[in-house]
């Protein structure tokens, strides 16, 4: 209840402000609230690790490196359920440095402009919920156990998992190459990159793919034994014989599928199954393949765990006593 009244009290001053940006600093108890033209990058500054930052709607220039173990959260990133607030965008071209000391950073429900950058394996438990990156993720590092996760995440560029072992990633769309991942699990995805001989899965090793959707007509895993010991179970594949690397495990999967009988409308972006392949493609779990299945469905208009604003009325004047009329409708998140 504190955090719902706390939001609410954020957004309605924001509102009455001419729904300017900013960023509110939770710290001991104790917040903050920055505006202006670089509120992310003010709040930043002022924030030390364990601390909260919620972030409106809006364009946000960003730190060039995060080197705390904060957590961030934005107003979502899909237009359809942003009307009310504007998705959270963030404004970084090149790639954000993930430094040593940000283990147990936290992002959700924001648009990043570019990717990450992480330079070793020593920032282990980073946490990416719900998210649209339009750049790559790049996650250098000597293979040390991370406990990590990528979830419900939009990623459009390529993604290089040295530092990010031992994690998940699960129901994402993943529309480029996944490179150099060891020991991580791979679920319920949607996994359309592939053409030629491009395979998507390049330089990986001792990973777990289950009840992923593979729109490929190459691989899955790339040739000259680049991918070894990788387990295949229960994923979707439009090819009749895969080929799954080097000393590969394959077990249930569906071959030789025409991918136009399991989704809606992929080209439309509609990852949603035919009703029919809801109950003819079940993952090890039982539930249906690909982004809606498994322990984590994809939520529809990705919005985040704090409570949502889907309306919003705000008068262009004050009444005959002084009063402005403000008129949200929120609903809470899980």
């Amino acid at each position: 209840m504190k955090k719902l009244a706390f939001i609410l009290s954020l957004l309605v001053t924001a509102s009455s402000l001419a729904a300017q940006k900013s960023v509110a600093l939770h710290s001991n108890g104790t917040t903050k609230v920055f505006y202006g033209n670089t509120p992310l990058t003010e709040a930043y500054k002022a924030s030390v690790s364990g601390d909260t930052l919620y972030v409106s709607g809006g364009n946000f220039a960003a730190p060039d490196t995060i080197n705390k173990g904060l957590v961030l959260i934005g107003a979502g990133y899909s237009t359809d359920s942003t009307a009310a607030t504007q998705k959270t965008f963030i404004l970084n071209s090149g790639n954000i440095t993930i430094g040593d000391s940000a283990s147990k950073l936290y992002l959700e429900g924001m648009e990043f402009q570019g990717g990450f950058h992480k330079t070793s394996a020593l920032a282990t438990n980073i946490n990416i919920i719900r998210c649209k990156i339009n750049g790559s993720l790049d996650f250098k590092g000597s293979g040390a156990p991370s406990n990590s996760a990528i979830i419900q995440c939009d990623i459009s560029q390529g993604i290089e998992l040295q530092g990010f072992t031992y994690s998940v990633i699960s129901n994402c769309i993943i529309r480029s190459t996944i490179t150099y991942s060891n020991n991580n699990i791979f679920k319920n995805n949607v996994i359309p990159y592939g053409y030629m001989n491009n395979p998507p899965i390049v330089n990986c090793h001792y990973n777990t793919f289950n009840n992923n959707i593979f729109g490929t007509s190459q691989g899955p895993a790339y040739y000259n034994n680049t991918c070894l010991y990788n387990n295949f179970h229960k994923n979707v594949l439009s090819l009749a014989n895969p080929y799954y690397g080097n000393i590969a495990t394959d077990m249930g999967n569906y071959n030789n599928i025409d991918l136009t009988t399991v989704y809606v409308n992929a080209a439309g972006g509609n990852y949603h199954l035919q009703e029919a392949a809801k109950t003819t493609y079940l993952g090890d779990d039982g539930t249906e393949v690909g982004l809606y299945g498994g322990i984590s469905p994809f939520k529809e208009g990705a919005v985040p765990v704090n409570p949502h604003i889907s309306q919003k009325s705000i008068s262009i004047s004050t009444d005959n006593s002084g009063f402005l009329k403000v008129s949200f409708k929120v609903s809470a998140q899980q």
